[in-house]
């Protein structure tokens, strides 16, 4: 981290910086990894109501008040609500979606970046294959048929194993 990435960090993230280096380094120490004299560090540690605690080497938001304290302790908490308010609907559309339909969890073999594929040639009743297609244009158009179809031959592996050869 240089200079200038330093000063125009917004004070919290700036905060959460000095704090990890402050579990290796002093006070004085970070100030010359910057090159920054320790009294414009100092100054610019304290913009955003931030104080140095000497027995705990950390950074601590100041509160003016117990109100001001109660507060701050919920904006942590604030931003999540307001994240799950702002996106309420999509949220509500995922849940339909999952109890409507259920869940399609792609094994983590098919999307493997050590998978090797190979180009196979099957015959298959058309109208099967045209109804597989349209079934997973419909439910699933985020995934590429080719891991639709790999996700049901290990689900048919799994399923048609007779009880006694599955894997516990």
């Amino acid at each position: 981290m240089d200079k200038n990435t330093f000063i125009t960090m917004p004070p919290s993230k700036r905060v959460q910086e000095v704090n990890k280096l402050l579990q290796k380094h002093d006070l004085k120490e970070i100030s010359g990894i910057l090159r920054i004299p320790p009294s414009t560090f100092s100054k610019v540690m304290r913009e955003g109501d931030y104080l140095y605690h000497k027995a705990d080497k950390q950074y601590y938001p100041f509160v003016r008040s117990e109100e001001g304290r109660k507060t701050n302790s919920r904006t942590e908490d604030n931003n999540e609500t307001a994240f799950i308010k702002s996106n309420v609907d999509t949220l509500k559309k995922i849940i339909q979606h999952f109890e409507e339909q259920g869940l399609l969890l792609l094994d983590k073999r098919i999307y493997s970046k050590d998978a090797k594929y190979v180009n196979k040639s099957i015959r298959m009743n058309s109208g099967i294959y045209e109804e597989f297609s349209r079934f997973c244009e419909e439910y699933y158009p985020h995934l590429k048929t080719q891991d639709v179809i790999a996700q049901t031959l290990i689900d048919a592996m799994y399923r048609y194993k007779p009880e006694s050869r599955r894997e516990q």
